[in-house]
């Protein structure tokens, strides 16, 4: 990203290709980049997708994230790196990537698309990450996963709110697994990915989460009530 390297920006795409392919090309990149484990790390700019190479002598171009696209792009980076620290699968255990780390789908050059799970301490911390580094849009396209169940995504960076088309599954919504599907898998997901994108799908959770869930919501709206009104609460 110095001496004449130039920026990430730059690098997303070759001469002539349009600025809104680059801006999604490097928002899958980071999407890649902070799903692996390690540590991630941005370069100053890159948070604003800056368009020139970071230089000693002056200033980070702060006025380009002002841009609409750009103002998006950091949104993204600000959901990416929020999950990222929720999750324990994302962070915890980096040191132990041969327990941590699985590829699901890693031989599938001609579609430019990869796909892995980072797993953490217990199995309903899976979190699936999808990267489609190519220009094609792929309906329905199968991916192996260990559970069976409702998979949450959690984010799709060709969302609306990051600039995106809106193509493929919105942020929160649940695609059902099918068994089978992919040779090696016991369930599959069948998601509509993208161009020039990525996504975080978390795996299902067990009833007993979904249940202690509940109960704190309803423990948090008596709790509230009474703040408001102590004699509306026994």
């Amino acid at each position: 990203v110095v001496s004449g390297k130039g920026s990430l920006l730059d690098k997303c795409g070759f001469q002539g290709t349009p600025f809104d392919e680059r801006i999604r090309t490097l928002r899958t990149l980071y999407g890649f980049q902070i799903g692996q484990p390690g540590r991630p790390l941005i370069f100053m700019g890159g948070e604003i997708a800056q368009g020139r190479e970071w230089s000693d002598a002056r200033s980070v171009d702060w006025h380009e994230g002002e841009e609409e696209l750009r103002r998006k792009f950091c949104v993204w980076m600000s959901d990416l790196l929020a999950v990222y620290k929720f999750h324990p699968a994302l962070h915890a255990g980096d040191d132990e990537p041969h327990y941590n780390f699985q590829w699901t789908d890693c031989d599938n050059a001609g579609d430019c698309l990869v796909a892995y799970i980072r797993k953490y301490a217990v199995w309903h911390n899976d979190i699936l990450v999808v990267c489609n580094f190519s220009g094609n849009a792929y309906p329905r396209y199968p991916f192996g996963v260990p559970h069976g169940g409702e998979w949450e995504v959690l984010l799709n960076s060709d969302d609306w709110r990051y600039g995106g088309t809106m193509y493929g599954p919105g942020n929160l919504t649940k695609i059902h697994t099918t068994q089978g599907g992919r040779v090696g898998w016991p369930y599959c997901l069948w998601i509509d990915v993208p161009p020039f994108s990525c996504l975080y799908l978390r795996c299902p959770q067990p009833k007993e989460t979904a249940k202690a869930t509940v109960v704190d919501a309803v423990t948090k709206k008596v709790d509230e009530l009474a703040l408001a009104d102590p004699e509306a609460v026994p």
